[in-house]
């Protein structure tokens, strides 16, 4: 079965979180891009990050995460960087 393009953006979408969280020197516990079970809106994706013990996340619409199948930017891009941002600021 070929992926889809929102299951290709949510992978984009993970891959870039882990490259985002190395140069920012976060070790992490858990990169979730989840769709599709009883906790997600339909349509609809959310990001979680879990770092020493606290889990955040960002809600994605499809079209969003659609949108990143060939590169992660834009809206995105800016909400991923806020929610990495929350957990930088929280370290020091």
């Amino acid at each position: 079965m070929a992926l889809t393009s929102f299951d290709i953006g949510k992978l984009k979408i993970a891959a870039h979180v882990r490259e985002e969280l190395d140069l920012a020197n976060l070790a992490f516990e858990a990169i979730r891009c989840k769709s599709g079970d009883l906790h997600t809106r339909p349509g609809s994706a959310v990001l979680q990050i879990t770092i020493a013990g606290i889990t955040r996340h960002i809600d994605l619409s499809r079209e969003e995460v659609e949108g990143c199948q060939s590169i992660v930017a834009g809206e995105v891009w800016y909400k991923i960087a806020d929610l990495i941002g929350q957990f930088a600021r929280h370290s020091l």
